[in-house]
């Protein structure tokens, strides 16, 4: 292959020697984003471990999602406050104080 190389015109040498760099980055490339993408899919599987589940799949609240937003408002925590914490629309929240506020009258 040396005699191959030796008997290539100075033009095709350094061709090849650029091809090569730059097959080198693409491999150094690849190798760092699968490293990035192997981080995104620990972490997006460490957040979905983790967090408990307050919405169910129709958007309502579940039995979970429900204690959380009445600790939420024991703990003083306003209307739009819980709202934006919980993802759930404004009047919603209210709706769910005001249940909170009876039930918290009854004991």
């Amino acid at each position: 292959m040396n005699t191959e190389i030796a008997l290539m015109d100075t033009t095709t040498r350094s061709e090849l020697t650029a091809l090569a760099r730059e097959a080198r980055a693409l491999q150094t490339a690849a190798g760092k984003l699968a490293d990035r993408l192997d981080r995104a899919i620990q972490t997006a599987g460490a957040t979905d471990a983790d967090e408990t589940p307050y919405k169910r799949a129709d958007g309502r609240l579940t039995d979970a999602g429900i204690a959380a937003v009445n600790a939420a408002f024991e703990a003083g925590a306003t209307v739009t406050e819980v709202a934006k914490q919980f993802g759930i629309h404004v009047s919603g929240a209210s709706n769910r104080k005001k249940i909170w506020q009876a039930m918290a009258a009854t004991r």
